[in-house]
């Protein structure tokens, strides 16, 4: 269970961009919603190793844990920058409830916003625009860390190294961005004709999360899977 958020590339499917097999349908009647995102380019370090994931996770705001494990609960977006592409809008299946911003992930390698990041609902049958995405804070943040030793240099995809309770989610919500539906209907037409359900400006809260450990609380992971087996004082925070 360690290996949760290194297998994000098998339990997530990237919907969006210039990166999507083929158009998302979704209408009112769907027993699932989506999630879109506006997404920045990365620059250099997105692109040098192959871009990076944004894992988006099931949440549990009374609890402040994240619910998602290797059985569900995720809506991540995957090789995101990879291209290097201009600012783009990213879909993402969801089924009905809370969500969180838990992570960037670039390989082996990763920032962990459980100090502060954003919640948001998506309902059945709706499109949850959450805002726009900045990367490149946490990608520096990450590059200085690998740099200074404050993280190995080497590092599998199975065990990712997380940077914990310093990196802030850089997402601009709704409220805060001028014309944002015309320019995301637009785009919506154009790339999934197929999605003809109501576009809802998703209410976006500020949080954070209590992190857990793995099957043997030896690692510190980015998220609450064994937090109620093993999660040290230090390492939860009060609602």
């Amino acid at each position: 269970m360690s290996r949760v958020l290194g297998m994000w590339a098998v339990l997530t499917a990237l919907l969006g961009g210039t990166a999507h097999a083929g158009a998302v349908k979704l209408d009112p009647a769907s027993d699932y919603g989506l999630i879109a995102i506006e997404v920045e380019p990365g620059g250099p370090q997105a692109t040098a190793n192959g871009g990076y994931a944004l894992n988006i996770a099931r949440f549990s705001p009374q609890e402040h844990a994240a619910t998602a494990n290797s059985f569900g609960g995720w809506a991540s977006l995957t090789g995101v920058g990879k291209m290097n592409q201009d600012r783009t809008y990213y879909l993402a299946k969801a089924k009905p409830g809370s969500y969180a911003v838990l992570s960037l992930s670039v390989k082996g390698w990763g920032v962990c916003y459980n100090a502060d990041t954003r919640t948001f609902d998506v309902k059945a049958g709706e499109v949850a625009f959450i805002g726009r995405y900045d990367p490149r804070d946490s990608l520096m943040e990450l590059n200085r860390a690998v740099q200074s030793g404050r993280l190995p240099s080497m590092a599998k995809v199975s065990d990712i190294n997380f940077l914990f309770d310093t990196s802030r989610v850089a997402l601009t919500p709704p409220d805060q961005l001028e014309s944002w539906r015309r320019e995301f209907e637009a785009w919506l037409k154009s790339e999934h004709p197929g999605v003809t359900a109501p576009i809802a400006a998703a209410q976006v809260t500020e949080t954070h999360f209590n992190t857990g450990r793995d099957a043997l609380g030896l690692r510190r992971i980015c998220g609450g899977y064994y937090a109620k087996k093993d999660k040290p004082p230090s390492e939860a925070k009060a609602p």
